[in-house]
């Protein structure tokens, strides 16, 4: 084989490799294993609401709580969607007290040292772009439930 069959072998392969990325979008067809990746390919919106949990010490300060204490996952998109489904079908405050006991079992403290007695489900909405400027970001933010931080036994 010499080396202008090589050429010619590597040029179809690359033309095949790239007509399959573009018939997604050529047809007009999402579906695996081609695809033009949607997620990624419409704007955002400017303010998005996520699901969250926060500690409250005795001052009525927030403080933000590890993946771990909220959700039985470290996947900020599993935590989150777990507590969005809860907050939906009315769950919250049931989801509210496992967060609590498990506060409770870890010792009650924010990051900073701080006794937590309280724990509030909530949805923020924040300001995206001011978020990534790491800029205050709170728009809104509406508390689904609260409950106590049990003693610790």
């Amino acid at each position: 084989m010499n080396w202008l069959d090589t050429r010619r072998r590597w040029l179809v392969a690359m033309v095949l490799v790239v007509a399959a990325m573009v018939a997604p979008v050529a047809l007009d067809r999402d579906s695996f294993p081609l695809s033009t990746y949607p997620m990624y390919a419409t704007a955002r919106p400017p303010e998005v609401s996520l699901p969250t949990a926060v500690g409250v010490d005795d001052t009525g300060t927030a403080h933000r709580l590890s993946l771990g204490l909220i959700g039985a996952s470290d996947d900020p998109l599993i935590v989150a969607g777990d507590l969005r489904e809860a907050i939906a079908r009315g769950d919250a405050d049931d989801r509210c007290d496992d967060i609590a006991q498990r506060l409770a079992d870890a010792g009650a403290r924010s990051d900073s040292g701080q006794q937590l007695v309280a724990v509030e489900v909530t949805v923020e909405r924040r300001d995206v772009v001011a978020h990534v400027r790491d800029e205050d970001s709170l728009v809104d933010r509406t508390v689904e439930a609260r409950c106590p931080v049990p003693e610790r036994t």
